[in-house]
């Protein structure tokens, strides 16, 4: 739990003149804390972002929003303080962006609306993915933004990686030994489809879901307003956002289809052949790895089992 003391602690050290006048946590972060502070003057709300991790994870995501910021809309960073203060956690200030996430404009069943915002997230990760580094891994701080190890060196990076999640204890307690074989049979199934994507060194977000895209109408059209949440942001194939953002998207009755896919081709990104199919199962490592873990809430755990069940059958 945030305190008034270390909001205000945390505050002044960007607006040590400015009085706050409102303070309220913002849905959708998981992980890290994030609060909208309000002041009396004529000052525009920013957003407390506390971390949960250590300082490199607030350093690489500051790095990362300040890279991509001339073409991708993201929030600004006034300050960041990836030591803390006293005994804080790390923390950032950025500007507050006016929106509501793509879930929850989804629920307005405003067709219209959800095409509109669906095509501009379309363009908008085309745009991310024009960042190239010169190899695939972790990025991380090294002075400067750079990229670490692979998460998985050798051959066959994407099925030896799924097969590392399935030792995890955590995994093992909630899937029986049945799925485990049947999620290692098929993903070296699709190993030599999966050797294509292997050398990709795109910017990629990978936590690209509904509640990190925030969305508004802005001269009559939806548009998106900001990318959020970039701290697993790596260097990989755009794929595996693209299958991010379908993850819940039904064949049968879509939302975003096709105004997503078009408007991501058109705006300069690529699509393989049967590319429905390989981004759900790239798609499949990222679920596989939720399983891993410690603290999950059981209806996340069931969510993730279903997207997971189905990957398989279908």
């Amino acid at each position: 739990m945030v305190g008034p003391a270390l909001i205000r602690d945390c505050i002044r050290i960007a607006f040590p003149a400015l009085e706050i006048s409102a303070t309220s946590l913002l849905s959708g972060g998981l992980i890290n804390t994030n609060i909208k502070v309000e002041f009396g003057s004529r000052q525009p709300p920013v957003v407390l972002r506390i971390y949960r991790g250590d300082a490199a994870i607030c350093l690489k995501e500051s790095a990362v929003l300040q890279l991509v910021r001339s073409t991708v809309p993201v929030p600004a960073v006034i300050h960041a303080e990836p030591n803390g203060i006293a005994d804080s956690p790390p923390f950032s200030i950025l500007d507050f962006v006016d929106g509501v996430t793509f879930q929850q404009l989804k629920r307005t069943n405003d067709l219209d609306a959800i095409h509109q915002a669906a095509a501009s997230v379309g363009e908008t990760l085309a745009r991310i993915g024009k960042f190239q580094f010169p190899k695939p891994g972790r990025l991380e701080m090294d002075n400067d933004l750079s990229v670490g190890a692979r998460y998985m060196e050798g051959p066959d990076p994407i099925p030896r990686l799924l097969d590392s999640f399935l030792e995890s204890k955590h995994l093992q307690q909630r899937i029986d030994v049945s799925l485990q074989h049947q999620l290692h049979n098929f993903i070296w199934s699709w190993a030599d489809r999966m050797r294509a994507f292997d050398d990709d060194s795109y910017l990629v977000h990978c936590d690209f879901g509904n509640r990190n895209i925030l969305v508004n109408c802005v001269n009559g059209r939806w548009q998106v307003t900001a990318v959020l949440d970039w701290e697993f942001a790596l260097s990989g194939s755009p794929l595996l956002d693209v299958g991010n953002f379908l993850r819940y998207e039904p064949d049968d009755t879509p939302l975003r289809e096709p105004y997503f896919s078009r408007a991501f081709v058109e705006s300069g990104g690529f699509l393989p052949d049967d590319w429905r199919r390989v981004c759900r199962v790239l798609d499949l490592t990222a679920l596989v790895e939720c399983l891993t873990h410690d603290h999950l809430p059981q209806d996340v755990a069931d969510e993730i089992l279903g997207l997971i069940h189905s990957t398989l059958r279908d």
